[in-house]
């Protein structure tokens, strides 16, 4: 088993190791290897966000308009989006969109962050 100092920061490094790709190497091959990365790091931290969970408030979802993936990865989705914006040689008009897409998915992400009552992690 992993050190929890090397285990817990996983995702963000996976988002992370995205992101820099996809400023890096702004090819097509670059900014889909930076997708799948960082697509890679919101699914591990999704999955271990709902495993820790105390509330369980995946029955009320369940009914809900959204399916759980689509409600789960929208700020994700957003932020990838934004990055996209920037990175590839779009029109300037589009730079206010990306800043909208990039404002909704830090909001989004750190509000499900704040009001999520997690379980604490086994430290090493």
């Amino acid at each position: 088993m992993l050190p929890t100092k090397i285990y817990e920061p996983l995702p963000y490094s996976y988002m992370l190791a995205g992101l820099i790709s996809m400023v890096l190497l702004p090819s097509l091959l670059g900014m889909m290897s930076g997708t799948l990365l960082f697509m890679a790091g919101a699914l591990v931290w999704i999955v271990r966000s709902e495993h820790r969970r105390e509330d369980d408030v995946f029955a009320e979802r369940k009914k809900g308009p959204v399916p759980f993936w689509g409600y789960e990865l929208l700020p994700f989705v957003c932020l990838l989006s934004a990055l996209i914006i920037f990175t590839m040689p779009f029109s300037q008009l589009y730079y206010p969109s990306a800043v909208i897409l990039l404002i909704v998915g830090v909001q989004l992400w750190l509000t499900r962050n704040l009001q999520r009552r997690h379980r604490r992690a086994l430290t090493n």
